[in-house]
């Protein structure tokens, strides 16, 4: 039976910090548990700052506010994890400039969320989010689109950080 966390590497010695961070004492790559949740986040917010136009829903600016905020955040992490995957990357392969352009166009995104939320902090309470908002953060909702699909390119047709042994050994 399979332990849900390995204390020691698969040759006995501790994990590295790296190795902690990318997931490995649960068996599981972190960066792919984590992209979850900025998605999430970024795709609610623009969600509500839409709701927030199409009914009355006073509150949702606001609650978008936070959400952009709540993104941002969560971005930190799963990009560091990200980068650590890409560090471990053979130079000059495949990939690597896959995962390159997959970084680029996802900070791409951050950055156009972190602007729909700097463009808003004065007026975030407003019962009715304003166009530009909305305009800002649905282009970084395709960018970020964009970004996932290169991501999912990686797991999916190029096999980045997928293992093909059972976890149960068997």
């Amino acid at each position: 039976m399979s332990t849900f966390l390995r204390t020691r590497a698969p040759t006995g010695r501790p994990w590295t910090a790296r190795e902690i961070a990318q997931g490995m004492p649960l068996g599981h790559p972190t960066h792919a548990v984590l992209v979850h949740f900025p998605v999430a986040f970024f795709l609610g917010a623009l969600a509500l700052d839409v709701a927030s136009r199409w009914g009355r829903f006073p509150a949702a600016p606001l609650a978008a506010t936070w959400a952009l905020v709540a993104g941002a955040l969560a971005a930190v992490p799963t990009a560091l994890t990200g980068l650590l995957d890409r560090a471990g990357m053979v130079r000059g392969s495949t990939k690597r400039r896959w995962a390159t352009r997959h970084a680029l166009v996802q900070a791409g995104a951050v950055v156009l969320f972190v602007l729909a939320l700097l463009l808003r902090l004065p007026d975030r309470g407003r019962p009715e989010a304003e166009a530009l908002w909305i305009g800002v953060e649905a282009v970084g909702a395709a960018v970020l689109v964009v970004g996932q699909w290169l991501g999912g390119m990686l797991v999916y047709r190029m096999g980045m950080r997928v293992s093909t042994g059972s976890p149960s050994g068997g």
